[in-house]
């Protein structure tokens, strides 16, 4: 399953990664960036006096691949 990841610079200037799990698989960069910017502009996240969603950075689609090298559990 695909991982929504939006990339934020938060506002003391370190990154922060929302990860969706349940977002569409065809969705078009311009879409999310526009709904990052209303993220942003919200301004309703704060973490002791810092925004984590303060500028959108990025956004991108990632997929982990499990790689079994042994499992003992199916005996």
């Amino acid at each position: 399953m695909k991982k929504l990841e939006l990339v934020f610079k938060a506002s003391d200037n370190k990154v922060k990664i929302l990860s969706l799990n349940y977002a569409s698989e065809d969705l078009s960069g311009q879409a999310v960036k526009e709904q990052m910017d209303i993220i942003a502009g919200l301004k309703m996240f704060d973490r002791n006096g810092v925004n984590p969603y303060a500028q959108p950075l990025a956004a991108r689609y990632s997929q982990n691949f499990v790689e079994p090298l042994f499992d003992n559990r199916k005996k």
